[in-house]
């Protein structure tokens, strides 16, 4: 199955941003440099270039919302130590998982969430989980698996995403609970990042976390701001329910109309599918093994089961309960043209009607 997003000539992916601008030429770079590689063949490359349409999409937005005053970057050099925010005040996004391993799609949705225009922040931070899950007994150690998502983001996304060590042994709510600490005296605007599989068990402990966070930045004269942003994973997620529980407890939400339906980390651990993680040169040295032994499967071949494109035909409770028992299990969903959902970027011809169907709805 091809999925190119239409060819774009280098020279017209110039920005107004100087940062948006850097970032471009690192990511671009990464990309650029994978066709000299012996061991990649055509279906590798093609799904490489997938995901750098994406990238290349959400970095436009990125600039058209920096250029419109609308997203300010931020200087975060000497961060945590040195906080460098105009008058003490920030506007963050929180990105929290299991990460097992950080890849491509978790990019997709980080410059998603920045790009899009119901997002107010300027950066996001990512952060691994740390704690022991017991519904991931397998999970991978927390420094290895944060060692696996700086080398692919650390210096490519500045200022815009960034990982952040705070995660070792330390939950969502403790995650967050570190993150207001290192922000004492400060005014912080602060959106929880999630993909709509997570919303439902997130839900099931927002209560609990909101006490411990109002707790957490009374103790650090905080003032905190907190709203919740839902990246869709699939067209049919089931997220109105849950949107309406979140309003109960005073929480403002976002759900944003667009799908980002590539493939999850599981694909990449059950599957093989490889090129899901970022090529940077310290990532390739770590898999190019994999590769030369034919031990990749390109992503778009990964079969899509019948109970995944039924997933949400049975009711909001229906779906939300199979997006929490498969939790992080995704496939690109396919458009009524038959390719995979988002291939065309702004040519599609069912965007338009998607959007208008679907909006972004905000409480």
């Amino acid at each position: 199955m091809q999925h190119d997003r239409p060819d774009r000539d280098r020279k017209f992916l110039h920005y107004a941003t100087s940062e948006v601008e850097r970032a471009s030429r690192r990511v671009h770079r990464v990309f650029d440099s994978l066709g000299a590689l012996p061991y990649l063949g055509a279906e590798e490359l093609s799904d490489f270039r997938y995901y750098e349409g994406l990238f290349d999409e959400a970095l436009s937005g990125l600039d058209r919302k920096a250029r419109e005053g609308r997203l300010r970057p931020l200087d975060l050099r000497g961060f945590p130590q040195d906080l460098r925010y105009p008058g003490y005040a920030a506007r963050l996004g929180i990105f929290i998982g299991s990460f097992d391993p950080f890849q491509m799609t978790h990019m997709a949705m980080a410059l998603r969430f920045l790009s899009s225009d119901a997002s107010e922040a300027d950066a996001l931070f990512v952060v691994p989980e740390g704690s022991f899950d017991p519904r991931k007994p397998s999970k991978t150690e927390y420094r290895f698996r944060y060692e696996v998502l700086r080398r692919q983001l650390a210096g490519v996304l500045d200022p815009f995403v960034v990982p952040l060590d705070i995660g070792s042994g330390a939950d969502t709510i403790e995650i967050v609970r570190r993150l207001i600490a290192l922000h004492a005296g400060a005014s912080l605007r602060l959106t929880h990042v999630m993909g709509s599989d997570t919303l439902p068990f997130a839900l099931k402990l927002l209560s609990e976390d909101l006490e411990a966070w109002s707790a957490a930045a009374e103790r650090a004269h905080v003032a905190l701001d907190f709203s919740i942003f839902v990246v869709k994973r699939e067209v049919r997620d089931a997220t109105r329910s849950l949107v309406e529980a979140a309003r109960r407890l005073g929480v403002r939400i976002v759900v944003d109309h667009e799908v980002v339906g590539t493939p999850s980390s599981t694909d990449f651990r059950s599957e093989r599918a490889i090129t899901l993680v970022f090529p940077t040169e310290a990532i390739l040295s770590r898999v190019e093994l994999l590769f030369r032994y034919g031990m990749n499967r390109p992503w778009t071949s990964v079969p899509v089961p019948p109970e995944a494109s039924a997933k949400g035909a049975e009711g909001p409770e229906a779906a939300a309960e199979a997006d929490e028992a498969e939790s992080g299990r995704v496939y690109p969903p396919l458009a009524p043209c038959g390719r995979p959902c988002g291939s065309c970027g702004s040519d599609c011809v069912f965007r338009d009607d998607r959007a208008a169907e679907e909006p972004d709805y905000q409480i």
